[in-house]
């Protein structure tokens, strides 16, 4: 028989085998009722099930513990400080460089500076081109990344526990020898030119630069990470070369590393890579100093709008603050999730939001009380004077026992997740250099916020949620906006035309003033 003929035959076979009926099922057995099993002397089954009482939420079982594993010290010969956290439950091992080389190290000519050396050190080494570097890691199976905030710059790669003697290679290379290629460079500073134009017509992200220059005013904190469009023109390829040669050094950062590797076998690969990075200096300590900090408000216009943006901060603390545990429950409370009064109050009961978020947005240096989110248009006024009112409860009353527990389980019970892979513990361990906090901080951190009690929450509203020190920026339509903050107590009021649009005339605006809680 032919080929072809088989192969008509299957098929036919096949077809006739889908139009033939099936055969009935066998027959199953029939259970006996509980009546009959009683009849004939069988206890009775199962009655039918009780349906679930959905008047209150279910019970919750124990929080999940967190306990990392111990971290190991160590320090190469060029003096590159090391820490090592063993994780052998899959073979992969993270890597996380913190460098003090954040956006608060940029000149005041340059803001961005720090951003762009960081963007920069993917795109090619005096060895490798951008392209080469990306098939050797692509070819690995793994990661590779660097960035920038206000305090510290990264460079994280992930891989396969065998393939990390050549992950490290090209890690340590990007790390130590960038060349900063005139093509590249150009190519990436076209990048972050549309990222900026983007960014005009993005009210959130309007809303935060307006902010962070009002706020934070002369501090190496008072300019957006990413920097500004005439500083990246301005920027040249010297300028992020010797940002890198300054900053970028062994005296200046500290390597975390997460996973499937034992310290025998991890110094002698370092030592063969990262070894060779040439020490370098200290940078000195940012300077500690208090934000601006206005009582005023900015309106920066976005005509015709039909939501608000508003962002709402006031002086905060350090991310070392003995307050801070305290202030994270304060902030679930007003702010941090579908529970928080600020959704409640403003979305549930009265409209005039999809969500309104509160937070500490706390720094080595220094930090913000902030309350963000967008509000319909035209309920602006009413929506300030909600959230207003719930900052002032907070200051007078004490949390109800009930919420204030329900506000301790929601941060304790997302602990875990943090710590889910090698990655997240890989960050949570080098947010402990960043901020200097000791090593024990992320195990004892849990019992530390089951210990907050209602009088830590309010005297900590009282200190960090201060009407009459709130620095507003709004993103709407001045038109509709502007005469709903008459008789509130926000301070002068400024409106600004959108971004890239020159100011054409002043427009001062007084709100009521300050008054006490």
């Amino acid at each position: 028989m032919s080929r072809i003929a088989a192969v008509l035959l299957a098929g036919a076979a096949a077809l006739f085998a889908c139009a033939a009926p099936r055969p009935p099922p066998p027959a199953q057995p029939q259970k006996a009722s509980a009546t009959d099993q009683v009849h004939r002397g069988a206890p009775p089954g199962p009655g039918p099930l009780a349906a679930p009482d959905r008047s209150r939420p279910p019970a919750l079982g124990p929080a999940p513990e967190v306990r990392l594993p111990a971290q190991r010290h160590l320090e190469l010969s060029n003096g590159l400080r090391v820490r090592l956290v063993e994780h052998h439950q899959l073979p992969i091992v993270a890597l996380h460089l913190v460098v003090d080389a954040g956006s608060a190290r940029d000149p005041d000519r340059l803001p961005g500076l720090a951003s762009f050396t960081a963007a920069m050190l993917t795109e090619g080494t005096r060895t490798r081109s951008a392209i080469r570097i990306s098939d050797e890691v692509g070819f690995l199976g793994a990661t590779l990344d660097a960035g920038t905030g206000p305090d510290a710059a990264f460079l994280s790669g992930a891989s396969l526990a065998r393939h990390l003697p050549a992950l490290l290679q090209v890690f340590a290379d990007v790390a130590m020898n960038p060349a900063f290629p005139p093509a590249d460079l150009e190519r990436v500073r076209d990048q972050r030119r549309v990222t900026l134009l983007q960014q005009r017509d993005q009210p959130p992200i309007v809303a935060a630069k307006a902010f962070t220059t009002a706020f934070w005013g002369a501090h190496p904190y008072g300019h957006p990470v990413i920097g500004t469009e005439a500083a990246l023109e301005a920027t040249r390829r010297a300028d992020l070369a010797r940002f890198h040669d300054r900053f970028w050094r062994p005296a200046n950062a500290e390597l975390v590393v997460v996973g499937d590797v034992a310290e025998d076998q991890l110094r002698p690969l370092l030592e063969r890579s990262l070894g060779a990075w040439k020490p370098g200096a200290r940078a000195p300590a940012i300077p500690t100093r208090a934000p601006a900090a206005p009582h005023r408000t900015v309106l920066v216009e976005k005509p015709d709008a039909p939501q608000a943006f508003v962002l709402m901060g006031m002086p905060g603390l350090d991310r070392g603050s003995a307050d801070f545990l305290a202030a994270s429950v304060m902030f679930e409370v007003l702010g941090g999730g579908t529970s928080s009064r600020l959704f409640r109050h403003l979305r549930e009961e009265k409209g005039y939001t999809y969500g309104m978020g509160a937070g500490a947005d706390a720094r080595r240096a220094g930090g913000a009380s902030v309350v963000r989110g967008s509000v319909k248009a035209d309920v602006t006024g009413a929506a300030l004077g909600a959230l207003l009112g719930e900052v002032a409860r907070l200051r007078r009353e004490d949390v109800p026992a009930g919420e204030l527990e329900d506000a301790k389980e929601g941060i304790i019970r997302s602990l875990p997740a943090d710590f889910a892979t090698v990655g997240g513990i890989a960050g949570r361990i080098a947010s402990l250099i960043a901020f200097g906090l000791p090593d024990d901080y992320w195990d004892t951190y849990a019992d530390a916020v089951g210990k907050v009690t209602a009088g830590d929450v309010r005297r900590t509203a009282e200190r960090y949620l201060d009407p009459a020190r709130t620095t507003l920026v709004l993103v709407g339509a001045p038109a509709l906006v502007a005469p709903q903050l008459a008789g509130l107590p926000l301070g002068e009021v400024e409106v600004r035309p959108p971004p890239g649009v020159p100011p054409v005339r002043a427009a001062p605006a007084r709100a009521a003033p300050a008054a006490g809680p």
